[in-house]
């Protein structure tokens, strides 16, 4: 495991806020999930599919309780950390992709989650999810990722393992474990203005 990574300053992460621009030119906001965003939050469970809803909680599961959407929403921003990725449709903001990382029992670890509406998946929203939890965790001194995929839940292991993270897998009863220090490595940095370019790119023909 590795014993250091970069630090870097950045605002309060309960403030986290940004603008990406995603593989195919469209563009989307992400932001630090809030204890106002139950509705929505909601809202993108009910859009989930049973496959997706299935990858991200290993199992079938069918609601959202009140206790679920005060742990999912409700955070501390050190311990607990979440993204959202959204859009305005109608004049209402939608959730489109969602995130999280809590330290484990070691505290320059953490385990990620994460879970992107079905018509959204393949546009990078996982990776862009990814990028900036990352640099969250960096901040707050974690070193290291974690997380649990299901073997076959290529999407997630595709964001993983094309990210620029220096990544690990384990398997064990059908489920991948992967884990990679945080840290901006060379290979990193050359995959995230890779993808950088793409979506410009992919932006300047949509216009």
């Amino acid at each position: 495991m590795p014993t250091s990574a970069r630090r870097e300053t950045i605002p309060d992460p309960r403030n986290y806020a940004v603008d990406e621009v995603l593989r195919d030119g469209g563009s989307t906001h992400i932001r630090a999930i809030r204890p106002d965003d139950k509705q929505r939050l909601l809202k993108h469970f009910g859009g989930l599919s049973e496959n997706s809803l299935y990858h991200r909680f290993f199992g079938l599961k069918k609601v959202l309780t009140q206790e679920d959407l005060v742990r999912f929403t409700e955070l501390d921003f050190d311990r607990h950390v979440g993204l959202v990725a959204t859009l305005r449709q109608d004049d209402e903001e939608v959730f489109i992709g969602v995130s999280r990382y809590v330290r484990t029992g070691e505290p320059s670890t953490a385990e990620g989650a994460f879970a992107v509406l079905d018509k959204h998946q393949g546009r990078g929203i996982g990776t862009r999810l990814l990028e900036h939890l990352g640099r969250i965790a960096r901040a707050s001194g974690i070193i290291e990722f974690e997380a649990d995929v299901l073997g076959d839940n290529n999407r997630m292991l595709e964001v993983f393992g094309k990210s620029g993270f220096r990544v690990r897998r384990s398997a064990q009863a059908g489920v991948i474990h992967v884990a990679f220090p945080t840290e901006e490595s060379k290979e990193f940095v050359q995959a995230r203005m890779a993808r950088g370019r793409l979506a410009k790119e992919q932006s300047a023909r949509r216009r």
